[in-house]
């Protein structure tokens, strides 16, 4: 659900919009299994998140477990954005301990077992000075600059294992013994892509990382002149590329394609793009999610007008 701003202070470039939409998957809805995607996001006016999380297929009830996540790791922020007041300097540390501390409390009081947590986690955190972006796991990051220009950065895990945040302290040295046992070799990959719906999308580069930086997890600072040029910032779980017939960049960039920022803005769009890729396919296998935010600078100029 779209949520408006709840403040407008002197100074402030830039309000925020967010919303998201998930959606269960045709290989999980035929074989009667619940959707293990979900979405959140929110916006203060002057700071807003937009986080996913994607359960493992093979794990207990993950679809428990990626909500207890998404609302975990909103409450991490809610906590960090309100003792710093919207500084980054600390928020990947503050927002890492403070999630693993309200998951472990969590996760006994609902009777969820080291299975049911198995879900990934991205997640993207705005304010007035720039933002942060921060990927445990596989899935998308995309932006839509004010030209109409869209970037693309998906993360790959080697044999179809992505690093969960509920391995830390329980299950790591499984993880790590699953992927060859060496923290230095290469098993996570990262595809950048760039263009726009008219002029079609390209792969531009690819980036190796290893065991160890894909368990530290990978971060992405937006800084403030960047946050400027962007109109629109998404983070997909990886149900967006396994979309059937759909190259996984032509999907980000329909999903992208917002006619209208008002109200449930995302939501509609998924729908539509979905149905549309219905007619000649079965559309996401996967489950798949995405959560928006809209960085609104032509609000600000009104109110500045004024």
């Amino acid at each position: 659900m779209k949520t408006s701003p709840l403040t407008f202070m002197e100074g402030e470039k830039m309000i925020f919009f967010t919303d998201h939409y998930f959606q269960i998957g045709h290989a999980h809805y035929t074989a009667g299994k619940p959707c293990q995607d979900h979405a959140l996001s929110r916006s203060s006016g002057s700071i807003a998140c937009a986080i996913v999380s994607d359960g493992c297929s093979t794990g207990g009830n993950t679809d428990v477990g990626s909500r207890v996540l998404t609302f975990g790791t909103l409450q991490a922020i809610r906590d960090h954005a309100k003792a710093s007041n919207g500084s980054l300097a600390t928020a990947k540390v503050s927002i890492l301990s403070r999630q693993q501390q309200l998951i472990g409390v969590m996760r006994p009081v609902l009777g969820l077992d080291r299975g049911d947590m198995l879900a990934t986690c991205i997640y993207a955190y705005f304010s007035q000075s720039g933002g942060m972006i921060q990927v445990y796991g596989d899935g998308v990051i995309a932006w839509k600059d004010r030209n109409g220009d869209i970037f693309m950065h998906r993360y790959e895990w080697a044999d179809n294992a992505p690093f969960y945040p509920s391995y830390e302290g329980l299950d790591l040295q499984a993880f790590i013994n699953h992927h060859g046992g060496d923290l230095e070799a290469v098993r996570l990959i990262g595809h950048s892509a760039f263009g726009s719906k008219e002029s079609g999308y390209v792969e531009v580069d690819s980036t190796d990382y290893t065991l160890q930086q894909g368990i530290n997890g990978i971060s992405m600072e937006i800084s403030e002149s960047l946050l400027e040029q962007i109109e629109f910032l998404a983070v997909f779980s990886d149900g967006v590329t396994q979309i059937d017939g759909v190259d996984w960049k032509d999907a980000v960039g329909e999903f992208l394609a917002f006619k209208t920022s008002a109200g449930e803005f995302a939501k509609r769009r998924m729908i539509r793009g979905i149905r549309d890729m219905q007619c000649d396919g079965r559309g996401p296998i996967d489950d798949i999610s995405y959560a928006v935010i809209h960085v609104d600078q032509e609000k600000v100029q009104t109110e500045e007008s004024q």
